[in-house]
């Protein structure tokens, strides 16, 4: 995954670089914006006018262009990720650090930027090129100085570091620029070298996106016909260890026991749903259907007119079938047993993936089918069906 950058360019109303006048002191709320995108494996995907505008809420500061009213340090950093949804905290050392961008966290990395303070041949921006230029004219001293910033870096495979002074725009731009463990290193001593120390852990804050917790497991839900056949989650019970206390299932669905009998063994509920409408006598159910359709023609016939007909035909259908009723049930029960199975199992509901889909199905069409077999069950009378005499 590529880090994101969210460059402080635009992070005031689209305000673009104008000249030497403006001021873009945007960095640190533009790269709380692009940390917490990160974090989150871009669940969000803050941009930095949003990164501005949640520091304006948390600190009821104004920002200005032309004056640099509006810079941040990594305490109040710290407070907006919180208000985007993200959590920060300082890091303990350089390897804590390390390990927490590696397990998925942003830094935001608190800089002296200016080539003297970074290592060589790092690419910042094609604005910081532009400025080094006229700075170099027009102010040297503010190169052998260099200037406060924040930027921000994650990890995947290597490090990426963003300096929001690039333009998220330009396709060269757009992402972080591939730096080594000791370049970033560097980079995050740039503060400390310009004033002579060299804590570089200190000027690191790391970034994380908290996860939703896991739906508890839900209470039995009442199901008509309990199934006695497990649900097929071979999939998931494969690869993951059994908990200390497992779910209890939804009633009407036997999950499969933690035991040494090998998936490919155990037959679905689905399966067994199936074997059980491979007994249906289906002659005797085309009879109960033909007795209904001339049932409902010969209701049909006591009225005038076709739109009256066939509202007659439909109703008499609705009321001596038991259609509507099975079908409801049925929408009802997949519903709520695939729930139940997924929430006990700890599936996230919005996330699920092709092997979870497929035991959640099969979860509810298990139960499903179950309404299926008896509503074509010629002696069922549980949907309201009534037998022509």
């Amino acid at each position: 995954m590529k880090y994101r950058v969210k460059s402080q360019l635009y992070s005031d109303a689209e305000a673009q670089l104008k000249g030497a006048k403006q001021i873009l002191d945007d960095c640190t709320w533009s790269s709380c914006a692009a940390a917490v995108s990160w974090a989150s494996g871009y669940e969000v995907d803050y941009s930095a006018a949003q990164g501005v505008e949640a520091m304006k809420k948390v600190t009821g500061r104004k920002d200005v262009q032309g004056k640099s009213d509006n810079g941040g340090s990594l305490a109040e950093a710290a407070k907006v990720i919180a208000h985007l949804g993200g959590k920060a905290r300082y890091a303990k050392s350089w390897e804590d650090a390390m390990a927490a961008g590696k397990a998925g966290a942003a830094l935001m990395v608190w800089v002296q930027q200016g080539p003297a303070f970074y290592p060589a041949g790092v690419k910042i921006s094609a604005w910081h090129d532009r400025w080094f230029k006229w700075w170099s004219k027009h102010a040297p001293e503010k190169i052998k100085a260099g200037y406060g910033h924040m930027t921000s870096a994650g990890y995947d495979n290597g490090w990426q570091w963003a300096c929001p002074t690039r333009d998220e725009k330009v396709a060269a731009e757009k992402y972080g620029v591939p730096v080594t463990e000791e370049q970033l290193r560097q980079i995050a001593n740039s503060k400390f070298k310009a004033k002579k120390a060299g804590v570089d852990y200190k000027c690191l804050l790391i970034v994380t996106y908290p996860k939703k917790a896991a739906a508890p497991a839900p209470a039995p839900v009442a199901v008509p016909e309990p199934v006695a056949a497990p649900v097929n989650a071979g999939a998931r019970v494969a690869v993951a260890a059994a908990p200390e206390v497992a779910p209890e299932p939804a009633r009407g669905v036997q999950l499969p026991a933690a035991s040494t009998t090998p998936v490919e063994k155990k037959v679905s509920a689905v399966d067994a749903q199936l074997e059980a409408l491979g007994k249906v006598d289906f002659g005797a159910v085309a009879g109960r259907a033909f007795n209904a359709a001339s049932g409902a023609a010969a209701a049909a016939a006591k009225v005038k007119g076709a739109p009256a007909k066939m509202m007659t035909f439909l109703q008499y259908i609705k009321d001596n079938t038991g259609i509507d009723e099975a079908l409801i049930e049925f929408v009802r029960t997949f519903v709520t047993v695939s729930i139940s199975v997924a929430l006990g199992l700890g599936i996230p509901l919005l996330d699920i993936n092709g092997g979870d889909f497929r035991t959640v199905v099969s979860a509810g069409l298990a139960s499903g089918l179950q309404v299926l077999v008896k509503y074509l069950d010629p002696k069922n009378t549980a949907f309201g069906i009534k037998e022509k005499n």
